[in-house]
């Protein structure tokens, strides 16, 4: 039996959502700010009407039932909805403004920059742009984000995805004098023979670099003299000779086009997805972040050209 969209059930449904999201009837009662027989008579009342018990409960811990799992995957993002549209109809004619924060991979930042700024900025005067270059996978809602950038389209469950730049390739790059002293690798596994400098990301080290090999994805674990948190690091000791690097092409398309970087197994390198810009479903009614959402898309979704990013270094 449907449920009618009326107050009492949507107040149970929330409380509901409360529970199973915090594990606990208490700490949902402290979130809602109710007391926990409330939420105790909201539960048994929403139970009533289902006909069928949702949480499992003992002293030390609350489960979801089949049931309530059930009740959970369409429930939430039908509330979801409902709070989106709500906010999207009190969201139209507010003003633009206010500091928009958003998370961003640090390489990523110079093609924001040159794509996005400062034509923006001009069209939105009262927003501050708060640009954070960082690397980690992090949790934008907790660390106070509005949004945040990354490569692919997999996101939270909570989270939406607006893809911004086309997929490319992950290329090998090395400088001509490295080349010249070293030689060039001829498939991928000649890598590792071969001086490559290694990127590390907070406590995992990128040692094992992939390829198309016949079709199918295969792994070649390289090693080097260098391991840098930093691909503009990284880059700057690929120009001076230190080893070949394995990143995005649109990275070094400037150096590329300057000659001072040469691509090798280029027949064996893998498309990676474009970068997307995410950010929690209820936001996007936000004006400051819908602003950028347009914008972004509307100037980021073409093709890579060399003066997209700045030289990571002169030579």
């Amino acid at each position: 039996m449907n449920l009618p969209i009326v107050q009492p059930n949507l107040d149970s449904l929330a409380t509901f959502l409360a529970v199973a999201q915090l594990r606990g009837f208490r700490a949902a009662a402290r979130g809602l700010g109710v007391t926990p027989s409330a939420v105790s008579q909201s539960i048994r009342q929403l139970e009533k009407r289902i006909g069928s018990p949702l949480f499992a409960r003992t002293t030390r811990s609350v489960r979801l039932t089949e049931a309530g799992e059930r009740l959970v995957a369409h429930a939430q993002p039908a509330l979801e909805m409902l709070s989106a549209g709500i906010d999207a109809a009190r969201g139209l004619g507010e003003r633009i403004g206010g500091r928009l924060r958003i998370t961003v991979p640090r390489p990523s930042l110079p093609l924001l920059v040159n794509r996005l700024l400062p034509t923006f900025l001009d069209l939105h005067p009262d927003v501050q742009l708060d640009l954070v270059g960082d690397d980690r996978l992090i949790d934008i809602v907790e660390e106070g984000f509005d949004a945040g950038i990354r490569l692919g389209h997999h996101v939270q469950q909570d989270m939406v995805a607006v893809w911004l730049t086309p997929p490319e390739k992950f290329v090998v790059v090395g400088a001509p004098k490295f080349f010249a002293r070293y030689g060039r690798p001829a498939a991928p596994h000649d890598l590792r023979k071969q001086r490559c400098i290694l990127l590390r990301q907070t406590t995992r080290i990128y040692d094992h670099w992939q390829f198309a090999v016949n079709g199918k994805q295969v792994s070649v674990q390289v090693q080097g003299p260098l391991i840098a948190n930093d691909v503009d690091t990284c880059v700057r000791a690929a120009l001076r000779g230190v080893g070949l690097f394995r990143l995005p092409r649109s990275l070094v398309m400037h150096h590329l086009h300057q000659k001072s970087l040469e691509t090798v197994l280029d027949e064996w390198s893998l498309e990676v997805l474009g970068l997307s810009l995410y950010f929690p479903s209820r936001s996007k009614a936000l004006p400051k972040l819908r602003a950028f959402a347009d914008f972004a898309v509307k100037n980021m979704r073409r093709d890579f050209e060399a003066d997209d990013y700045e030289p990571a270094l002169a030579v």
